[in-house]
């Protein structure tokens, strides 16, 4: 019977997970490749509904719902970065006020003490 070298499983097994990307699915593997256009078309003003029909030149076929939650979730996970980033920034120099906002109250109202 083979005896299993544990050891050079182990290893592979350790390589293969530090590679490993989860494959890409739906309409946002296709688009995923061309964030910064996109992201860029959709800041320079054109409509999910314009993005998806230029992409239909190239034979990228998508729909302009699509395009918006692909934005949608991207813009999402840029301000999530930029919120962690900037908190960690302030928290880092020192100034803890800098990391927090002021609590908001409607006019007439005066926060609780």
């Amino acid at each position: 019977m083979n005896q299993i070298d544990m050891s050079a499983v182990k290893q592979q097994l350790r390589e293969f997970t530090q590679s490993y990307r989860r494959p890409l699915r739906g309409k946002f593997a296709v688009l995923a490749p061309l964030r910064e256009e996109i992201i860029e078309l959709s800041q320079k003003g054109a409509a999910s509904g314009e993005i998806a029909s230029v992409l239909a030149q190239y034979q990228i076929t998508v729909s302009k719902d699509t395009v918006a939650r692909f934005l949608r979730e991207e813009t999402r996970k840029e301000r999530s970065g930029r919120a962690k980033k900037s908190g960690s920034e302030a928290q880092a120099s020192g100034n803890p006020s800098a990391a927090t906002r002021p609590m908001m109250m409607p006019r007439g109202l005066t926060a609780p003490a």
